[in-house]
């Protein structure tokens, strides 16, 4: 199949979560013309058998590139479609998509009530080229948490968790970093690796769906401790907390117990690489594609 994929792939190299993709659409035999919107003079195929936008088109010259492609058009939604911002995106998008793919269920619910033709739940997945152990590394973190902590409402939960963690006497590296080469050291140094959903009005220690940070952090090999996921059980190679209680106690049984830390770590780890590498994602990708009419 012949696919135009379009995204962060220049903007977001080498960590962007359409690179993942197009790494395994290609591993899997596919042709894939890479267009990143927010760059100048990008080559579209105009005769493919698909196209996917992740998100939406940063330069509106190009909505006129991505009429003219003759294939299926399909915008791929990683973010929350509660979030009304995120809402807006989709029904904008529609003019120009017929199907979507979402990183959950009810994404997919709403994207078909906001007139798509039909939509389907996509997970996300990792690059296991960037995400991956460093033998050797010792494990001198407690806890960390790689992930955008600021002011606003919807990461409200994660402040309020760094805060517990950090209340409660545990050595815990927490903010934001860029420099993947030092994300992977991060995570295969710490024991226990911590994920929060955005808040969408849910509690704390819940959330919807997979985070890109489950896929990453668990190619690492490192435990990861999470928030409870409402909506999915695809994956269980990791532990999960709801409540402030909860988490404490979570950390402290982790941290006293290296061989259930090792356990979790390994389960998550071959889970990931026995199901969802980009390119059995890319292969689910094609499927979906092929039987949307």
């Amino acid at each position: 199949m012949r696919v135009n994929l379009v995204g962060a792939l220049v903007r977001n190299a080498p960590f962007a979560t359409e690179i993942a993709f197009k790494k395994g659409l290609e591993r899997i035999g596919h042709i894939v013309t890479s267009v990143d919107t927010s760059q100048k003079n990008q080559v579209w195929d105009y005769d493919a058998d698909a196209t996917i936008v992740f998100k939406h088109l940063e330069r509106e010259e190009c909505y006129e590139d991505l009429k003219r492609c003759s294939g299926k058009k399909i915008v791929y939604q990683p973010d929350d479609l509660r979030f009304v911002l995120i809402k807006k995106m989709m029904m904008d998008m529609r003019t120009y998509c017929d199907y979507a793919f979402t990183f959950d269920d009810s994404g997919a619910r709403l994207a078909i009530e906001y007139g798509y033709k039909d939509a389907r739940r996509l997970l996300l997945t990792a690059d296991d080229d960037l995400y991956k152990t460093i033998p050797e590394m010792r494990k001198d973190i407690d806890v960390s948490f790689i992930a955008n902590l600021s002011n606003g409402p919807n990461h409200a939960s994660r402040r309020r968790m760094v805060q517990v963690v950090k209340d409660a006497g545990f050595n815990i590296l927490a903010g934001s970093c860029f420099d993947i080469k030092k994300v992977v050291e991060i995570y295969n140094r710490s024991k226990i690796t911590l994920n929060h959903a955005t808040d969408v009005g849910q509690i704390f220690g819940t959330g919807y769906g997979y985070q890109c940070r489950h896929f990453e952090a668990g190619l690492t090999k490192t435990c990861v401790l999470s928030n409870e996921v409402l909506n999915e059980n695809v994956l269980g190679g990791f532990l999960v907390f709801n409540s402030e209680e909860s988490l404490i106690e979570r950390i402290e049984f982790l941290l006293s117990e290296e061989s259930y830390r090792n356990s979790y770590a390994q389960r998550l780890y071959d889970e990931l690489h026995e199901s969802h590498l980009p390119q059995h994602r890319a292969a689910e990708m094609i499927k979906m594609i092929e039987e949307f009419k």
